[in-house]
């Protein structure tokens, strides 16, 4: 009878993950241009900080071993990738849900939950927030066993998730310093405090050796911590609309009503929300939803045992409903964003013009340009050319196009990035290009300039 209870458990969780697979697989899709562009150039010599001008910590994108030479260079990669994210957090929220309920039933419903939200909090992205909860959930796992247990190699676990989740995101410090101060107050000894500091530091460690190694600290550190404080800060926060901060908070607030019953729970969803704090997106909800679903199941089973607070469900299924049909109608569909016929004919127009030896200049259009048509940009200098970059990197980027002339270059001067026209914050190249270079070929608005 047990092992037949089992089955049906597992056969249940399996038709869950199947079919939240095999919708994702029916909609559109956005792996994220980095994902791509930055693993292709640090494999091909441009050395991270340096050539490469970026504000995130290594993760996949910059380390020797990164998501190019792992296999996910084309968008069909990038969908199992996706899909292998999906199925692992779905049985680690089996296991930690079942443990910390001690009900199969409520690990199936935080499952279910995790299905219907996942791909709403733009389940559809591949972004550097949906691996985080690889990282978090089994961080809180261990937590959770130590807080039972209080055994060394529980508390040094989690951090050593936590760790290699900074690996990934600078936004995981704000949980790391909650926890900090959790297993401190909860044994008023330095103890657990400095083992739970030691797992925590051991990716830490590896991080700054490699960035030594690359002799790049000060690029780091400049990249990573000073422009996000300062530029960034002023110039790429992203403020929620208002339907979209409502919708949010639909399915977020659910989940606060057992803080006092789960406060390490509770230390998750707060620490976890600090990755949507600079831009509001819902992609950087990924890394907190699966403590949301946690805190939501733990809801709704202590509200089902009243009956004046039942109501409150049947308007949480409701809200559900109207949500997420008003969602699937606009993103179901084969579309790949930045993967499509217009930038495969732009490809094809390089790759004629340009040798693979040459060097193309990408102004305004899609940046894994170099990437898809394997090449490379003047002088072995990228940025993104977001208004937030370019006010900094402008001159570097127009030294590396006058140092090796490219042989290509293509532009569109009519790309906007949060409104904003991008061109509009690269004059200087723009001027140089103006003066250098004419169309040759004019595919969808964007121009193929060759020299004069």
């Amino acid at each position: 009878m047990i092992s037949r209870v089992k089955n049906h458990t597992l056969y249940i969780l399996l038709a869950i993950i199947i079919s939240h697979v095999y919708i994702l697989s029916k909609m559109i899709f956005f792996p994220y241009p980095e994902l791509f562009v930055y693993p292709y150039l640090t494999n091909h010599g441009l050395i991270p900080y340096k050539n490469i001008l970026d504000q995130h910590f290594p993760g996949l994108m910059f380390f020797p071993i990164n998501l190019d030479n792992l296999g996910m260079n084309t968008p069909e990669a990038a969908r199992l990738w996706q899909y292998g994210v999906v199925i692992l957090t779905h049985i680690l929220l089996f296991i930690i849900a079942k443990k910390i309920f001690g009900s199969v039933r409520y690990a199936l419903l935080t499952n279910l939950l995790y299905f219907i939200w996942q791909p709403f909090f733009e389940g559809w992205v591949l972004w550097i927030d949906s691996f985080m909860p690889i990282f978090l959930l089994p961080s809180f796992y261990f937590l959770h066993e130590w807080r039972q247990k209080k055994e060394f190699k529980s508390v040094f676990s989690a951090g050593l998730f936590l760790g290699l989740a900074l690996l990934f995101k600078q936004a995981v410090l704000p949980l790391v310093l909650l926890i900090g101060i959790f297993i401190f107050l909860k044994t008023k000894k330095f103890q657990h405090l400095s083992i739970f500091s030691i797992g925590f530091l051991i990716p830490c460690v590896f991080l700054v050796a490699y960035i030594l190694k690359l002799n790049v600290w000060r690029d780091f550190i400049y990249w990573t911590v000073t422009f996000n404080l300062t530029t960034f800060a002023q110039m790429g926060r992203k403020y929620p609309e208002m339907s979209l901060l409502a919708r949010s908070l639909f399915v977020i607030v659910p989940s606060f009503i057992l803080f006092r019953k789960n406060f390490l729970l509770a230390l998750y969803i707060f620490g976890s929300l600090a990755f949507a704090y600079a831009r509001f997106d819902l992609i950087h909800f990924q890394p907190v939803l699966p403590f949301v679903v946690l805190g939501t199941t733990a809801a709704f089973f202590w509200i089902w045992h009243s009956t004046r607070t039942k109501i409150s469900i049947a308007i949480y299924l409701v809200g559900t409903i109207v949500i997420l049909t008003k969602f699937y109608q606009g993103h179901l569909g084969s579309k790949v964003f930045f993967f499509g016929e217009f930038e495969n004919k732009i490809i094809k127009e390089v790759q004629v013009i340009a040798d693979k030896n040459d060097k193309i200049f990408v102004l305004g259009t899609f940046p894994h340009l170099y990437q898809m048509a394997d090449r490379l940009p003047p002088g072995n200098v990228f940025v993104f050319q977001f208004p937030w970059f370019m006010v900094k990197a402008e001159d570097r980027v127009l030294a590396g196009i006058k140092e090796e002339l490219p042989r290509v270059v293509v532009r569109d001067k009519n790309a906007l990035v949060d409104g904003k026209n991008l061109v509009s914050y690269m004059p200087k190249i723009n001027k140089y290009i103006e003066n250098n270079y004419e169309v040759k070929k004019v595919i969808e608005g964007t121009e193929i300039m060759v020299a004069k």
